[in-house]
């Protein structure tokens, strides 16, 4: 799946959850917008330093930033933190919210536009 495909499944799950997954709709919004920015980040690293890719997630973002300008780098480490502490489940907190969802979403297509229309890498 591409990293739109599976930005489309977390905003079809945000807004029309089934019966099914009553329980679970938000965790699994939040698990498929970081599937779709992994995503995103890996075909990035592809084309601008595929050295970048043995790297764990978080030495990529941080990697970030030496290539793309400060706010990009700080949304993509914010929507990526974010989305990873929503997906999993602790008793003591609750789901995320539609509104949080909805940011996080909104704050990955963004990002995956701009690491799309990025063609050369910066000095």
């Amino acid at each position: 799946m591409t990293p739109q495909q599976f930005l489309d499944a977390a905003a079809r799950l945000m807004t029309a959850p089934t019966p099914s997954t009553r329980r679970c709709w938000q965790r699994g919004s939040a698990c498929l917008t970081r599937i779709a920015l992994e995503h995103g980040l890996r075909g990035f690293w592809q084309r601008q330093a595929p050295s970048v890719l043995g790297c764990r997630m978080r030495q990529q973002l941080i990697v970030l930033s030496s290539l793309l300008d400060a706010e990009t780098a700080r949304t993509a480490r914010a929507a990526w933190y974010g989305l990873s502490r929503a997906m999993h489940h602790h008793t003591y907190e609750l789901a995320p919210t539609v509104a949080e969802l909805d940011s996080w979403h909104r704050d990955v297509t963004r990002l995956l536009d701009r690491l799309d229309n990025r063609t050369e890498v910066q000095p």
